[in-house]
């Protein structure tokens, strides 16, 4: 097993604690970025409890949701339900991304980083397609509790990450979220 690797069961663990229950809206970089994309299918790569998801389908997009733990799933076809809206959700591990090239006209990444798919994901998007990008520097192991090194960034990674990409936006920042510090680095691009 890979250093930092939790296993399904132990993401379905944190999911039916309510690990990540505290975050309702979706992440403010997606919904920055998100009215410029033209409605048609959205991906989420390690979609988690379906906030983002359900932003997106209820904008109009067919939302495809890549998560591993089954309980994150049931969490997320609970909001739309609650929503009103729809979205499929795909349980699988990112290693083996289900959906390939040109599929999408949005992907997202929101706090997961396997480093050996990236080109992968930038190819689902189809031409002037969008990806979202979002996750921890190595630095946030100075602030916070210990992450494995292998899923946090260098600083100045990200943006490397995607060379065919034209960038439409990119920032490393500390963000300060009731009282929780986050240093991620933020990307948006455009695939040519």
């Amino acid at each position: 097993m890979q250093r930092g690797y939790l296993e399904t069961s132990d993401w379905d663990k944190r999911y039916r604690e309510g690990f990540y229950d505290g975050a309702k809206e979706p992440h403010g970089l997606l919904k920055r970025f998100a009215p410029f994309v033209p409605t048609g299918i959205a991906i989420d790569v390690a979609m988690g409890n379906g906030r983002d998801a359900v932003f997106l389908a209820e904008r109009g997009f067919s939302v495809y949701g890549l998560e591993r733990s089954m309980e994150a799933i049931r969490k997320a076809r609970q909001k739309t339900i609650e929503n009103g809206v729809q979205a499929f959700f795909v349980c699988g591990d990112a290693n083996t991304l289900p959906f390939k090239g040109e599929a999408a006209e949005l992907v997202i990444v929101f706090y997961f980083l396997l480093r050996n798919i990236m080109e992968e994901i930038a190819r689902t998007l189809r031409k002037d397609g969008i990806l979202i990008y979002e996750t921890f520097l190595k630095r946030q192991n100075r602030i916070d509790r210990y992450r494995a090194e292998e899923h946090l960034l260098d600083d100045g990674e990200l943006i490397g990450c995607f060379p065919g990409m034209e960038t439409i936006f990119y920032e490393e920042t500390i963000v300060d979220l009731k009282g929780k510090r986050k240093i991620v680095a933020r990307y948006a691009g455009r695939k040519r």
